[in-house]
Order: C-alpha cells, then sequence, then structure tokens
C-alpha cells in the first residue's frame, strides 16, 4: 500500500484520539529525568588528540621512506693538498687593546691667517684643500656661477 501525505496526516490524527497505555508517560518521564541528571561527559580529550594526529601527518609527509642513498659519482681527477697553515687562536680584543701601545694624534697645527690675493675680473680664483689622504687634493673655484663655463 502506497501511502500519502494525507493518508499520514489522517492516521496521525486518530493516534491522537487514542489513549495511551497505564504507565507508558510516567515511563517515559523517568527515563528523560534520569538522563537529564546524569552529569554531562566532557570529551575534551579528543582535542588533546588534534595536534598529535597532526603532527603525525606531518612526519609522514616528510620523512621519506623506501629511498635508496645515492652512490657518489666516480673519481675523476684528484685536487692537489692544500698548503698549511700556521693557524692560531685568535686573541681576545682585551688582551690587542692591552699589548697595542696607545698613539696619540698630533695635534694640527694652526694654519697661517689667509692673505687676499688679487685677480683680475675674468680669472677664476680656487681654494686648495689639503686632506688627510695625500692622493686627494680638492679645488674648489671661489668666484664661478655654478653650470656656466
Amino acid at each position: 500500500m502506497n501511502w500519502t501525505d494525507d493518508d499520514l496526516d489522517l492516521a496521525l490524527r486518530d493516534l491522537k484520539d487514542e489513549e495511551l497505555p497505564l504507565g507508558a508517560a510516567e515511563a517515559v518521564r523517568a527515563r528523560v529525568l534520569s538522563e537529564i541528571s546524569k552529569p554531562s561527559r566532557r570529551r575534551w580529550w579528543w582535542w588533546a588528540l588534534a595536534p598529535v594526529l597532526a603532527t603525525a601527518l606531518v612526519l609522514v609527509a616528510v620523512i621519506p621512506f623506501d629511498r635508496k642513498p645515492l652512490e657518489p659519482p666516480p673519481l675523476i681527477a684528484r685536487a692537489p693538498a692544500a698548503p698549511k697553515l700556521d693557524v692560531r687562536p685568535p686573541v681576545p680584543a682585551w688582551r690587542q687593546a692591552a699589548a697595542r701601545p696607545v698613539r696619540h694624534q698630533p695635534k694640527a697645527e694652526p694654519a697661517a691667517p689667509a692673505q687676499p690675493v688679487l685677480t683680475t675680473p675674468g680669472e677664476t680664483q680656487f681654494v686648495k684643500l689639503i686632506t688627510d689622504d695625500p692622493d686627494v687634493v680638492i679645488l674648489w673655484a671661489m668666484n664661478s656661477k655654478g653650470a656656466e663655463r
């Protein structure tokens, strides 16, 4: 027999009017109250398994299994041995400072006062700057007009 929605609705309406057997409602109520009164079981330890399982999956993915080691290539030529060097242990910085004599820089002598040099109007005047490096000398044009030459 094929039940339609209307047949099911009619059957459920008929069940609504039927009376329950004695004690059936009390048995259901007692079972529900006993389930409610039980302390809830916490399942927190399942969460402790999550990092363990994640670590195991990473290890399985990373560690190679059944891989044969590669053989080294055949030796064609041997390089000559490196020369032996006299290797001394490094000297600590505090010993280097104590062993090195302190050299004071000589005081710079004051420069002689500059004397004006008379030049003609078309002539460029230069100032010679001497630096600590003897290979570097700077010439500074005093009366130039920037990009004009």
